[in-house]
C-alpha cells in the first residue's frame, strides 16, 4: 500500500513538472514579437520592389482611424516623395552651374526693364506661355545670370523641363555631337524643353562652324520656345562673337521679335561684396 502511494505520487510529481515545462514556452513575449518585425522587413521590401520608395520610408508613421484615411495619407507620401524625386531630377538635367533663387534676387533701380513686361511676371515666368524670350544685357557682375538661372529654377520646381548652358559650352556640345552623328538627336532634345537659358554670349568668339550650330538652335526655338539670353555686349557688338554679319543679324531679328529686353547697368555686385568683405575685415582687425 505504502509503495503503491509512493509510486503514485511519484508519477504525480513528474507529470507536474511536465506540464509546468510545457507551459514555460507559452508565455515567452521575445518569441511571439520576432514575426511581426519580419513581416514589417517584408512589407517594406515589396514596397521598395513596387518603387513605393515613399511608403518604405514612412508608412509606419500613418495613424489607422479608418480605411479610407489610411489609404489617401498613404497615397498622399508617395504622391509628395515622387514630386519632390521628379522635381530634384529636373533641376539636375537643367544643368545649373551654380542655384540662385528669387529670394536672393535684388531689383535695383539700375536695373532698366521695359514696360511690355513687370518684375513680378517675369518671377512667374509668364513670358514663357506665349513663347517670349528675355534679354539681359549689362556688364559682368549685375545680375543677370542670377535672374536668369532664379527664373529657370522656379520653373523646374511647377514641373516644366528647362536646360542652361553657357553660349561656349553649347557650341562645344554641338560641335562633339556633330562630330560622333548625334546632333540631331541632342536637336531633339532641345525641343522638347520650355525654357533656354544660353548665357554669357559676348565672353569667347566662336568660329564659323560653332557659329551656325548655335544660330540652328536659336532659329528651332522661334516661336516655339522661350529663351533667355544673357549678354555682356549690345546687339551692335554681337558680330564680333559671331563673325558673320548677316547671320548676327538674323539671330537677332528672331531673338527680339518676341523679346523683353532689360538693361543691366551699375556696379558689379561681385566686387561690392568683396569690399564689403575688405572693410569688414580691416574693422575687425583693428578691433
Amino acid at each position: 500500500m505504502s509503495k503503491a502511494k509512493s509510486t503514485s505520487d511519484s508519477r504525480l510529481s513528474t507529470n507536474s513538472k511536465e506540464v509546468t515545462i510545457a507551459k514555460t514556452p507559452q508565455a515567452s513575449t521575445p518569441q511571439a514579437s520576432t514575426p511581426q518585425n519580419i513581416g514589417q522587413g517584408a512589407i517594406e521590401q515589396t514596397m521598395r520592389t513596387l518603387k513605393l520608395g515613399g511608403l518604405a520610408k514612412e508608412w509606419r508613421n500613418v495613424q489607422y482611424h479608418n480605411a479610407e484615411q489610411y489609404m489617401q495619407e498613404l497615397l498622399d507620401i508617395e504622391v509628395k516623395e515622387r514630386e519632390a524625386n521628379r522635381m530634384t531630377r529636373m533641376i539636375k538635367q537643367a544643368g545649373f552651374r551654380v542655384i540662385k533663387t528669387l529670394d536672393d534676387f535684388v531689383w535695383k533701380p539700375t536695373i532698366e526693364i521695359p514696360n511690355t513686361i513687370t518684375g513680378e511676371q517675369m518671377e512667374n515666368a509668364d513670358f514663357v506661355a506665349g513663347k517670349e524670350n528675355l534679354v539681359l544685357i549689362g556688364a559682368s557682375g549685375t545680375g543677370k545670370t542670377h535672374l536668369a538661372t532664379a527664373i529657370a529654377l522656379k520653373l523646374c520646381q511647377q514641373g516644366r523641363h528647362v536646360r542652361f548652358f553657357t553660349a561656349t559650352g553649347l557650341a562645344n556640345i554641338l560641335l562633339e555631337k556633330q562630330s560622333k552623328g548625334t546632333l540631331t538627336s541632342f536637336m531633339n532634345s532641345l525641343r522638347k524643353v520650355q525654357l533656354l537659358v544660353l548665357d554669357e554670349i559676348g565672353f569667347i568668339t566662336l568660329h564659323k562652324e560653332a557659329s551656325e550650330l548655335l544660330f540652328q538652335v536659336v532659329s528651332d526655338c522661334y516661336e516655339q520656345k522661350s529663351l533667355i539670353i544673357t549678354s555682356n555686349l549690345e546687339f551692335s557688338q554681337w558680330n564680333t562673337v559671331f563673325g558673320n554679319d548677316k547671320l548676327t543679324a538674323a539671330m537677332i531679328d528672331r531673338l527680339i521679335h518676341h523679346s523683353h529686353i532689360l538693361v543691366f547697368s551699375g556696379p558689379s555686385h561681385r566686387l561690392e561684396e568683396s569690399m564689403q568683405r575688405q572693410k569688414k575685415g580691416k574693422r575687425q582687425s583693428k578691433a
